[in-house]
């Protein structure tokens, strides 16, 4: 599985990440690698962002969390307009430089459903180039094991509650073959 054996890759069994392990020399970009630098404040045509989707989950089932205004401060997709009630998000942001995945997910789940996370498990790791603006876009996706059920507020009018035999409709950026796919070859 690519996640597995990018994360082999980047904790491998000496226990020391690699990317923390200083190089005896300096490195010529000749093939287009990915050489990140320092963070910057605007997105840029043809960047890189690390985009971190979350899929809470309590025991057997999944939750999804239905926005009528989406995720505050993230793209809303076209659909919107036509659901007047909302569509249904899973918690989804920006990993922060530095940060660790697993302070990463803790930190985007209690901000976006106000929870704690028990544990992680990292499904799949995807990377692609958006067509809307040049972006590389790297995507870890992700279980979040929870113990609490997020509440609604003003945010989040509806919790909702599944199986993969029971997806809902009216995801913001999944159709429900697409999940239905995804959580049977990763879940």
């Amino acid at each position: 599985m690519v996640g597995v054996s990018l994360l082999r890759y980047l904790y491998p069994l000496s226990g020391v990440p690699v990317f923390l392990i200083k190089m005896a020399f300096e490195y010529n970009w000749k093939n287009k690698e990915a050489n990140f630098g320092p963070p910057i404040s605007k997105q840029v045509n043809g960047g890189t962002h690390i985009t971190i989707e979350i899929i809470l989950k309590k025991g057997k089932k999944y939750i999804t969390l239905r926005r009528p205004k989406g995720i505050p401060e993230h793209e809303l997709p076209p659909e919107l307009k036509t659901h007047s009630k909302g569509l249904l998000y899973f918690c989804h942001d920006l990993m922060i430089y530095g940060e660790s995945i697993e302070d990463c997910v803790k930190r985007i789940v209690k901000d976006q459903a106000g929870i704690s996370v028990k544990n992680i498990k990292v499904l799949y790791i995807d990377s692609t180039i958006q067509k809307k603006d040049n972006q590389w876009a790297f995507i870890p996706h992700i279980i979040a094991e929870i113990d609490n059920i997020p509440k609604t507020n003003s945010e989040i009018t509806e919790v909702i509650t599944f199986t993969k035999n029971s997806i809902p409709e009216e995801f913001a950026w999944w159709s429900k073959k697409e999940l239905k796919e995804f959580l049977d070859e990763f879940d």
